[in-house]
């Protein structure tokens, strides 16, 4: 596929571009918001529905596995209804699901609403990467996609620090209602957008919509529990789940993603981007307890240097993507990555060391997760997949992500535990710059 496989001119949005922008990207910022808001308040939540810390977990577990399965679906959907809709779908069922988990009466209604509001991600995270994709041109899509992380590290940094507001001077509750008024304002904004969109107009897979959400649950679910069963019967109903797909006028799945390789490539490689950002990021406040010693209340604040290297990256490696390309940068990323990861393993004997690593290594994390895959997933299928592209890219990153947060679990209570785990990470680093450098050179290949 050609790198110009995305149309060339701008599309005609009907408000101003800048409109466009901050409507899509308040509900990437909304959503990354949520996400780290609820963690202060899970004390308060299991408090006040009287169950065990075990439960309260569920309370990210099933937005998790939601998640993960509405991805791919939604995206599919913004391919048929089209962006500006699904958007919509998308922002109306996460305010819904804020209200029903704000007034839940019992913990499996809250769990619902939780449930609900993961969907409503769906409609959100993918869709707003394929609307700034395809209404921008080529030579600047780089940096404009690089604005998606920028608006999630904003609201990723700020998550915590507002729950804890909220908590103080309100009820718990308002960390939900907190994002109704943000909802409304994102509804209002882009009811005057108009997309210049071909709509897939198929009958609807829902075979391979429902065989494919339970693939992704039991394998998602298999990973987060450490359960072998739940994981082999994901594993093995995936082929029948490609002999039903093939068979679709319209096919949820397109199985031609992993036949070609550039796109089993690139999937594979947001996999591992996802594997990499929870290795780090998620248990940098434990690794800071563990060997330097602090004290749990001042190591969660030593995750924002990493934060806000990596809000930067994101815009920095989309502005090098359009001007170097975005395999460079993206095997820069890589690269970056597994020297943060190496160090972090074995170099870290200070606080300024520690401080210092960090920032090289959400520097890199910011690359890898940000632009240059989005970029490049883009050139290597057609304009009318764009949605379905998006979201498949993100579902292997939510896969990877998963698996990284298990592994890391399993290996951190050993002896030499960090070490082990990110030697893995850099490993897995090493394995996607290889691949991406295979895919390069295929690519230039078949182009010639």
């Amino acid at each position: 596929m050609s790198t110009e496989a995305i149309p060339q001119v701008q599309q005609k949005t009907g408000i101003s571009r800048g409109r466009m922008l901050f409507t899509f990207l308040l509900g990437i910022f909304m959503g990354a918001l949520d996400h780290g808001i609820v963690g202060p308040a899970l004390s308060s939540i299991i408090s006040a529905y009287q169950v065990s810390e075990s439960w309260g977990v569920w309370s990210f577990t099933v937005y998790t596995l939601t998640f993960a399965v509405s991805i791919p679906v939604l995206g599919k959907l913004s391919d048929r209804l089209g962006r500006k809709q699904t958007f919509i779908i998308g922002i109306s069922l996460f305010a819904i699901g804020s209200i029903i988990a704000a007034f839940a009466s019992h913990f499996t209604v809250f769990l619902l609403g939780r449930a609900v509001q993961a969907i409503g991600s769906g409609g959100i995270f993918p869709i707003t990467a394929a609307q700034i994709a395809v209404t921008t041109p080529p030579e600047k899509r780089g940096k404009a996609l690089g604005l998606i992380g920028v608006a999630f590290g904003i609201g990723t940094i700020a998550g915590p620090s507002v729950g804890g507001l909220i908590l103080k001077v309100l009820e718990w509750q308002w960390i939900f209602l907190i994002n109704i008024p943000i909802s409304i304002l994102i509804l209002l904004l882009v009811t005057g957008l108009k997309q210049e969109q071909p709509i897939v107009k198929k009958p609807i897979d829902l075979p391979g919509i429902i065989l494919l959400s339970v693939v992704i649950l039991a394998i998602m679910y298999g990973i987060s529990s450490s359960s072998w069963i739940f994981i082999l019967a994901g594993l093995v109903l995936i082929p029948f789940l490609l002999m039903i797909e093939r068979k679709q006028a319209d096919p949820l799945l397109n199985t031609g993603y992993f036949t070609r390789k550039n796109t089993v490539t690139l999937l594979v490689s947001s996999l591992i981007s996802g594997f990499v950002m929870a290795t780090s990021i998620n248990f940098l406040p434990f690794f800071t307890e563990s060997m330097l010693g602090m004290e749990k209340g001042s190591s969660g604040l030593l995750a924002t240097p990493f934060a806000i290297s990596s809000v930067i990256a994101s815009l920095i490696g989309g502005s090098m993507a359009d001007k170097i390309g975005a395999k460079k940068v993206l095997l820069l990323g890589f690269m970056i990555s597994i020297l943060g990861a190496l160090s972090l393993g074995f170099a870290v004997n200070s606080l300024a060391i520690f401080v210092l690593i960090i920032v090289v290594m959400g520097f890199g994390v910011g690359i890898i997760i940000g632009a240059p895959l989005n970029v490049l997933i883009l050139q290597a299928i057609e304009p009318k997949e764009t949605g379905a592209a998006i979201g498949y890219l993100s579902l292997f990153r939510s896969l990877g992500s998963t698996l990284g947060a298990t592994v890391a679990g399993k290996l951190i209570g050993m002896a030499a535990g960090f070490a082990y785990l990110f030697t893995i990470s850099a490993f897995a680093s090493a394995v996607s710059i290889f691949l991406i450098a295979v895919f390069i050179n295929s690519t230039f290949a078949e182009r010639k």
